[in-house]
């Protein structure tokens, strides 16, 4: 199905849009939500329903609204704007037009408004001011609103004070205007080829977000308590079963898609990236553990969220920041699939830092730092702070094979050794069950 698109633009320039985006043809749907001025942008935004994948707006200034009047917006937006093509174009048909135009008496918005000078331009010693990127402190939402009007007043004084012989302007919205009071005033259509690649570049990013929603994200729900107590362990059961009950109810509520399961190590929910970030509204905040708390229940536990590229990663990380929780005890912390650990969530201070720089950067080994950051953080975060070599190749997505490989060049450096020997199966060897060599 084709991506739908939301396209901010002036009614002068709705026409052009249309006969531009039928002409490329590039499988998107869309609708037009135009404007009269820049002061009608906050409104027209709120038209815009949730069935959009992006917004694409014409010019820079309205795009960079939006990002002011709505900074949670994270939908990608695009803009197309005055390029060096388009204003020489237009330049070669004014030419045409009238062989002995004095570009002195021109007034153009677009390069007077940064500094610029349209002579030099022309000349090829100037080229169109970039605005890619537009300045929050310089364009604040005041100016923004002021600036158009201002422009507005500059060409039509400029022009009934007889100082120019014609306007080029890149506000759309101030054309119909400035015609109206009589104007000699031009605007320079983007050509075909930057449009599309404006588009292109949009359907990217909407691409891009939409696979980075559905990376998926593995939560680890562990319940607290003294585990040698006989209590604990007798209730520990009943607990997860309440846990599991609830963690059911709250997650169908508002997600459509995940999974829970118990295991060892705790209650993993399987969730995606999406809809982890609406939990913890952008990690700044953990819902889920406020919602646990608000239950009373009178457990003590932690939560790990983990991202990743695969299920492997994200999981190892929801164990890795786990442990980090367990050990500030009733917390919650985030391993993104950059190796980075944040939290504690909701904290007025939370700090964010590497994995791999952290608790393991002592270790001298031959496997690379990485591998030896997730067999530890792997051991750590077991209930006994040991592992086999099955157990490691789940929790790391790899091999039994390289699993055994990680461990065995670990022991022969001494920093793990072999406590005991256990048997998972009725057949085949006893595995090896490893732990932190004490220094």
């Amino acid at each position: 199905m084709g991506k739908k698109i939301a396209i901010i633009a002036t009614d002068f320039l709705e026409q052009f849009i249309k006969d531009m985006i039928t002409e490329l043809d590039m499988g998107f749907q869309y609708h037009i939500f135009t404007y009269e001025k820049f002061e009608d942008i906050k409104d027209i935004y709120k038209k815009i329903g949730p069935e959009y994948d992006g917004i694409l707006a014409s010019g820079s200034f309205p795009a960079h609204m939006i990002h002011l009047y709505y900074p949670e917006e994270k939908r990608p937006i695009g803009c197309f704007n005055t390029d060096d093509t388009a204003m020489y174009r237009l330049l070669l048909k004014l030419l045409q037009q009238n062989r002995k135009l004095d570009f002195r008496r021109v007034y153009a918005d677009i390069m007077e408004l940064f500094g610029g000078n349209l002579t030099a331009f022309v000349e090829g010693r100037e080229t169109m001011p970039d605005l890619t990127i537009l300045s929050n402190e310089t364009f604040t939402l005041e100016r923004m609103q002021k600036l158009e009007e201002e422009q507005y007043e500059k060409h039509l004084n400029l022009w009934k004070e007889g100082k120019t012989d014609l306007s080029i302007t890149r506000f759309s919205s101030i054309v119909k205007r400035l015609k109206e009071q009589g104007v000699n005033v031009y605007f320079p259509y983007p050509g075909q080829q930057y449009v599309q690649n404006v588009c292109e570049r949009l359907l990217s990013d909407i691409e891009k977000r939409e696979l980075e929603e559905r990376q998926p994200c593995v939560i680890v729900v562990r319940l607290l308590g003294q585990e040698n107590s006989v209590s604990y362990l007798r209730e520990l059961d009943s607990n997860y079963i309440r846990l599991e009950s609830m963690m059911m109810e709250m997650f169908g509520n508002g997600i459509t898609e995940f999974s829970l399961h118990r295991y060892h190590y705790g209650m993993e929910i399987l969730a995606t990236k999406k809809d982890v970030l609406k939990i913890t509204e952008n990690l700044s905040r953990d819902g889920l553990f406020a919602e646990l708390k608000k239950r009373k229940t009178g457990w003590n536990f932690c939560i790990g969220y983990g991202f990743g590229a695969g299920i492997a990663q994200a999981r190892l990380n929801a164990l890795n920041a786990c442990h980090e929780a367990e050990l500030k005890k009733n917390t919650s912390y985030v391993v993104t699939e950059k190796e980075e650990l944040i939290g504690p969530l909701g904290a007025e201070a939370t700090e964010t830092f590497m994995v791999d720089n952290q608790s393991y950067r002592d270790i001298k080994s031959k496997l690379s730092p990485i591998t030896v950051s997730k067999v530890m953080s792997a051991l750590e975060a077991s209930a006994e702070k040991e592992i086999t070599a099955q157990e490691l190749a789940f929790r790391l997505g790899v091999t039994k094979r390289s699993a055994n490989r990680f461990l065995s060049t670990l022991e022969r450096e001494e920093i793990l050794k072999v406590a005991y020997k256990k048997r998972t199966t009725s057949r085949g060897r006893p595995e090896s069950v490893f732990v932190r060599k004490e220094k």
